[in-house]
């Protein structure tokens, strides 16, 4: 049975278990109730997705009141949105990939540093993939470098080598973008992170001199 927020016949535990995923946000955009977990400086959620109209998939962030109501504890819900993530799966492409994947329209592979997209195959709450370590861990062997990432919405997150760029000019671009570009709800933070595939740790990068962009 697939979820449909507008039938409450669909929205028991069981279907919503079958549903639920893991999603990060702008700690700042979520309501009151919502249940989140503190990750970097983001916030990690619940959200229950619903794909009644294929053509729209739809999400809601899970509170505390549909825990109560439909009586589904912590480790329950925190299990199946570890299952259902890994049966979804994440994907990271070249960005020209990305492009004719969507579009049809070829770009041509002359960047001067290589860009890459990761989400997931729905590209709907795709950022999470910043949870999941071992794609950023493939990326970073095959590419035997490590990853500076910018997060462009709450749906999906551009990846590059760091040693081909300056975090602190990817911090400054995040930002402008996001000013410009991005909704508020779909927002998910000014900053940037860095992947070290020797300590296997991701960690916020933070500008030491924002007059000169150093981190």
């Amino acid at each position: 049975m697939t979820l449909d927020f507008s039938n409450d016949e669909t929205y028991t535990k069981e279907t919503v278990l079958a549903n639920v995923r893991y999603a990060v946000f702008d700690p700042k955009s979520l309501r009151e109730d919502a249940l989140f977990a503190a990750f970097l400086d983001m916030a990690v959620t619940f959200a229950l997705m619903d794909y009644s109209n294929p053509d729209r998939p739809r999400y809601k962030i899970i509170d505390a009141v549909d825990m109560v109501s439909l009586d589904i504890r912590l480790e329950e819900i925190m299990e199946a949105a570890n299952e259902n993530c890994r049966k979804a799966g994440y994907r990271i492409m070249l960005m020209e990939d990305a492009i004719f994947e969507i579009t049809g329209i070829e770009i041509p592979n002359d960047m001067p540093c290589p860009m890459y997209v990761g989400t997931n195959p729905e590209r709907i709450l795709g950022a999470s993939i910043l949870m999941h370590e071992t794609y950023l861990e493939e990326l970073a062997m095959q590419i035997e470098d490590d990853l500076c990432i910018a997060p462009s919405s709450i749906h999906e997150v551009l990846i590059f080598p760091l040693s081909r760029v300056q975090p602190g000019k990817i911090i400054e671009t995040v930002r402008d973008i996001n000013r410009t570009e991005v909704s508020p709800q779909e927002k998910l933070s000014d900053s940037a992170y860095i992947y070290r595939r020797g300590s296997h740790v991701l960690s916020q990068a933070t500008l030491k001199n924002p007059d000169n962009l150093t981190c």
